[in-house]
């Protein structure tokens, strides 16, 4: 909006309040720049209310000390809305009474210093008359009150210097910084402001308007960004109704698939069944015939030992039909159950599916709104700057700017935010079922080491974790031998495809866990928690203490796992406390664990239970049901008994189809435990080469299948298991 823009031009909407949607009356401002009518805002204000949230952007404000009375008015649309009246007033009626003459006429001009109409007469008497010099460039003849003819700048020429608080009957001559860009009087230089820093109201009002300028400037910039949210919101809401209907189809086709599997199955049993009976019936039958050649001498000493005999072998041959028949049954059984089971947990599966896409609808909907009022503080902060830059009203310029440069401000920091939890929202959580597994009910860990895999990374001493994705990227964390901490990551192959130091020193606790397919959950330092981008490595990491409030000064921080499904990072630490932060980094929650665990070694969630490796070295390890606050143990996992020694819990991971692997260690001996689904019973346990010092444990997807993956601690070198 140019300075040289009519009057007319200003938007409607711009003058409107969109409370009560009439022209504004008493404008009141808010932060964000957008402006109600005073008792509309004491309307929608409770009594002793200390807060408000803005009707358009939803941006919540605290209220100053005199409430709704104690927010500044927007003086210049409360100018602009004034001489609108003005004009509106003069058509319904041009007669007015004449502040000189006192006569009721039709009125032809009006004095913004007398604040009164003029009649033609005393009109030419009031802008010659050297008695009214003062007023001369404040008398507006309403021959060219229609706002075609009439710009903001000249509209604000015509009004007078505001009155000073402390003497209303002097004009304001003088600026006070300190107190706010107070308008003043003389007379309180010599009082209240002796001392404060004064200036001339035009050097400033020239000085905050370039300021001003410099600060929209920079605003544009970021335009594209702001306006380009929304479009990433419809992105991330296609994307997910897609991922939707492909995980759906996806389990679906398996379903099928093991239904056409155990049918066969089935049928391969009762064929093979069919077949040995039909053997045995052959054999029974040749058995029999040669039986009876052999006893046809002896039946005719002893008839009765011959019907004996067949009688044996009847019984024998039907008791093994029997058995065939049973263990047929049983297959049959087993593969109709299994079914019953895989369609039970995909079933599941699906409303787990159907629930996280509302859930994520609705954090979609929710970003969408805030983005959306992103959107409209941007064109307010830019309308309401284009309209004060056009006015050119020096007080009311010194009075405004200070304020729209702090919208500004703070629009940048909102507009240049990143939103690391929204590529979550289009995706969906589910754990896979590899097919014929679930139904046989088993998944076997190779007997010996599959790979080794040499790690080229030469910064990294030690390595203290890992932690895969969907798409089979690995990444690792560890210290260099300057104590940095340190992460990588990594092709299966073992080539570098990144690496970085993070803050905080690599003497403590470093662990990570993907949080999404390019999101990585990290610990160190001590007590610092933070997410890695492996697309343009950047990083954002935050104190405990800084979050949470009375967070022990001594806490420290152990491990880390992420629940994918709630966006959730899960910190555990050397005491009972576990901290939930979403992807912003904000603090959930803080649970307490159970009073039987000290400590959370390594932590991994597992069908909204959180697995729990006890840091106390009492070589015990539980699986926990997580409450609000509160946590209860579900089971404890058996220990391992492999070759007598004493085992510690040090790392534990799951695989897609559910099985829980524990890594233990003992004396310089590590040992990987598959436990049940259900209960932490252990179904198998290989024991690593003990030349190996391996420190962690983690189950990733690969073109191969799915493996366990162990990086050893100093020597930089990676031990593959497939899982089979």
């Amino acid at each position: 909006m140019a300075s040289a823009s009519p009057l007319e031009d200003i938007d409607e909407q711009y003058l409107q309040c969109c409370i009560c949607m009439e022209q504004l009356k008493e404008p009141k401002i808010l932060p964000c720049l957008h402006r109600y009518c005073q008792e509309c805002l004491k309307k929608i204000v409770k009594k002793g209310a200390k807060k408000i949230e803005c009707v358009t952007c939803r941006e919540v404000h605290t209220l100053p000390k005199g409430g709704i009375n104690g927010l500044k008015t927007d003086f210049n649309t409360k100018n602009i809305i004034e001489f609108i009246q003005l004009q509106d007033s003069v058509k319904v009626d041009p007669l007015r009474t004449c502040i000189h003459c006192n006569k009721k006429q039709e009125a032809s001009a009006f004095c913004f210093r007398c604040n009164d109409f003029l009649c033609k007469t005393c009109h030419a008497f009031h802008a010659s008359s050297p008695m009214f010099q003062d007023h001369h460039p404040h008398i507006f003849s309403l021959s060219e009150a229609e706002a075609a003819n009439l710009t903001i700048q000249k509209l604000s020429s015509l009004k007078v210097a505001p009155r000073c608080q402390t003497h209303p009957e002097k004009l304001s001559e003088l600026c006070c910084t300190t107190c706010g860009n107070l308008p003043i009087c003389i007379p309180c230089t010599f009082g209240e402001h002796r001392g404060h820093n004064l200036e001339e109201v035009k050097s400033l009002a020239n000085i905050q308007r370039e300021m001003l300028k410099g600060k929209i400037a920079d605003l544009l910039q970021d335009k594209e960004k702001a306006y380009s949210m929304q479009e990433g919101i419809k992105k991330a809401k296609d994307k997910l109704e897609l991922n939707v209907d492909q995980e759906s189809q996806k389990l679906q086709e398996q379903l099928d698939r093991e239904r056409e599997r155990i049918k066969k199955e089935i049928q391969d049993a009762e064929k093979e069944s069919n077949t040995k009976q039909a053997d045995l019936q052959e054999r029974m039958k040749k058995e029999t015939s040669a039986r009876l050649k052999e006893l046809e001498k002896e039946m005719r000493e002893s008839r009765e030992r011959y019907e004996q005999a067949c009688r044996e072998e009847r019984q024998e041959a039907d008791s093994n039909l029997r058995e065939l028949k049973k263990e047929n049954t049983k297959v049959r059984e087993k593969l109709e159950g299994g079914l019953r089971v895989m369609n039970n947990e995909i079933q599941e599966m699906l409303a787990s599916i159907r629930t996280q896409k509302d859930e994520n609808a609705k954090k979609i909907k929710e970003l969408s709104d805030h983005f959306d009022g992103i959107v409209k503080r941007f064109e307010n902060v830019t309308a309401t700057a284009d309209c004060i830059l056009a006015a050119q009203n020096d007080w009311t310029d010194v009075q405004c700017i200070p304020d729209v440069c702090r919208a500004v401000d703070l629009l940048r920091e909102e507009v240049k935010r990143d939103n690391p939890g929204m590529e979550n929202l289009s995706g969906v959580t589910i754990r896979g079922l590899s097919a014929g597994v679930t139904v046989r009910g088993k998944v076997g860990i190779s007997e010996d080491v599959e790979s080794i895999i040499h790690l080229h990374i030469k910064e990294c001493e030690y390595i203290t974790d890992i932690t895969g994705n969907e798409d089979g990227t690995i990444a690792i964390t560890g210290r260099t031998s300057a104590g940095q901490t340190y992460i990588a990551v990594i092709t299966m192959g073992g080539s570098l495809q990144q690496q970085n130091i993070l803050p905080g020193a690599g003497w403590n606790s470093i662990r990570c866990s993907f949080l999404s397919q390019y999101l990585i959950a990290v610990i160190c330092g001590g007590n610092q928690v933070g997410i890695y981008d492996i697309r343009d490595q950047s990083r954002r990491f935050i104190n405990l203490s800084d979050v949470i409030m009375n967070c022990p000064t001594c806490q420290m921080v152990s491990s880390v796992t992420t629940d994918r499904v709630n966006d959730h990072i899960i910190v555990g630490c050397h005491s009972r406390d576990v901290y939930v932060f979403n992807s912003k980094l904000e603090h959930v929650k803080t649970i307490k664990l159970p009073n039987v665990i000290e400590g959370a070694g390594d932590i991994a969630m597992y069908k909204g239970n959180l697995l729990v490796c006890d840091s106390s070295r009492t070589g015990r390890a539980f699986a926990v049901a997580l409450k609000q606050t509160a946590s209860e143990v579900k089971y404890e996992f058996t220990k391992p008994m492999a070759g007598r020694s004493y085992w510690n819990p040090c790392s534990v991971c799951t695989d897609q189809t559910g099985f829980i692997y524990m890594l233990w260690s003992s004396g310089g001996r590590s040992l990987i435990v598959q436990y049940t689904k259900d209960g932490g019973q252990i179904e198998l346990e290989r024991e690593v080469d003990r030349t190996h010092n391996v420190s962690a444990i983690t189950a990733v997807q690969t073109k191969q299948g799915e493996k366990l993956l162990l990086p050893t601690l100093g020597t930089k070198k990676l031990l593959t298991y497939s899982l089979t």
